[in-house]
């Protein structure tokens, strides 16, 4: 599985004094996994389509989804504005944003684009299905004469992880692309990390990166391949990513990579 480079050094002068202090060539996810990871976390987006009232203009509405596949789907109304546009126009996107705190242009976004049509009435049970999963209230409404459901088959899709990381991602490895199995205890694993381990990550730091003045860590992303990492340098705070030995999918999975990460990093701090 091929992997994308997350960090990269500054550019500019103050850029040759600011390389990357770790491997850059260790596994990490690909865009395709970070999108697919962000979309399937989400349950709300904004649907742009193509307005019917006012011709040629684009509609943005607030909608529920969720993924049948690589495809989004929506349950919706006959009578809401952007059903009647898509019975117009099929060509449409959807605009699915990370939550979270700090600088809003700092979290990730997907855009994906595509035509939407009426999901045929063969599919509608497993929709069903998925789309309780995902909305559990909806079973309100779901079999409600007026409501139905719709795909979007994903044609484009653009993905923004922050400042700097961006791309357009294939279709194909778009459809093929998993969702990362760390993703829902991703936030556990960093505040227990953050809380009860920082002088581990300070060693992580300082003996399998060039990060050797490392006063402080803070982890702050991991997923199936690896972690990262805040390190405070004489240079300020630096970005680190350190790999699994293999790729993990459970917390006990990690725990005992952390275990024999820790062990190896004191065994090399004593010699």
């Amino acid at each position: 599985m091929s992997s994308s480079l997350r960090h990269a050094p500054p550019a500019g002068k103050r850029g040759r004094n600011q390389e990357l202090l770790y491997d850059p060539n260790i596994p990490t996810p690909t865009h395709a996994e970070r999108a697919r990871t962000l979309v399937e976390g989400e349950a709300t987006a904004t649907l742009c389509t193509l307005s019917s009232e006012h011709e040629g203009y684009p509609y943005g509405s607030f909608v529920t989804f969720a993924m049948l596949g690589p495809d989004p789907i929506f349950l919706i109304s006959a009578l809401a504005e952007h059903t009647k546009n898509l019975e117009t126009s099929s060509r449409t996107s959807l605009l699915v944003s990370e939550a979270g705190e700090g600088n809003p242009l700092a979290l990730g976004r997907v855009t994906i684009v595509g035509d939407c049509t009426r999901l045929p009435e063969e599919e509608r049970e497993v929709a069903k299905r998925v789309f309780l999963a995902k909305h559990p209230s909806s079973e309100f409404y779901i079999d409600f004469e007026d409501f139905s459901f719709w795909r979007l088959e994903a044609a484009s899709i653009r993905y923004i992880g922050g400042f700097g990381r961006m791309s357009w991602v294939d279709k194909s490895d778009w459809s093929l692309a998993e969702c990362d199995p760390i993703a829902p205890i991703a936030q556990g694993i960093m505040e227990h990390m953050n809380e009860d381990h920082t002088d581990a990550m300070v060693l992580y730091c300082k003996m399998f990166t060039k990060a050797s003045d490392t006063t402080e860590a803070t982890m702050v992303g991991v997923d199936r391949y690896g972690f990262e990492m805040s390190a405070q340098t004489e240079e300020g705070p630096r970005p680190i990513r350190l790999a699994f030995s293999s790729a993990v999918t459970s917390s006990e999975d990690i725990r005992r990579e952390m275990v024999q990460m820790a062990q190896k990093a004191r065994e090399l701090s004593s010699n």
